[in-house]
């Protein structure tokens, strides 16, 4: 006699789906991306099978519009990892410091953690991104990690730092 499978109860040998992991990344330019992009190929690498990912990336200069900004909003609040890249001399644009936080103050996840990805680690620590970002992520009750990667395309040096923000 056979007994129906319970919805929880999956046959032997068979994997449950991965579950789904949002990504929302903000970049400042190709570089920046492509860095950010990096970073995420990484984080997936670290966590195994056990996740879909799914990504959305925004260049901060086309989130300058009102319109565009709006359609963001969405994917950052339901975000389960925020990547922002910029270059380590810059600065978050007002605008996007602010959706940012209304978004993070609104997010349906909040188990969400802010990942910052930089060039080099010791530019990291010492730019206004980076103390805005941790400022950020210490206001939300966020993890915040930081990222350095270099654009060169070997992954020995790359490495994930978590910065427990209080």
């Amino acid at each position: 006699m056979q007994f129906p499978l319970s919805s929880r109860e999956m046959p032997f040998g068979v994997r449950s789906p991965p579950t789904p992991f949002n990504v929302l990344i903000m970049y400042e330019d190709f570089g920046t991306g492509k860095r950010a992009k990096k970073g995420l190929d990484y984080v997936a690498e670290e966590l195994g099978n056990d996740f879909e990912f799914r990504h959305s990336m925004w260049r901060l200069d086309i989130l300058q519009d009102p319109k565009l900004n709006a359609l963001a909003a969405p994917p950052l609040a339901e975000a389960d990892l925020l990547i922002v890249s910029l270059r380590g001399d810059g600065q978050i644009p007002a605008k996007i410091r602010a959706l940012i936080d209304e978004q993070l103050a609104q997010t349906v996840n909040h188990q969400c953690a802010l990942m910052a990805v930089f060039e080099s680690a010791a530019s990291a620590t010492r730019s206004s991104v980076y103390t805005c970002l941790a400022d950020l992520a210490w206001r939300h009750g966020l993890d915040f990690f930081e990222q350095a990667l270099s654009d060169a395309e070997d992954h020995e040096e790359s490495s994930l730092k978590l910065i427990w923000v209080f």
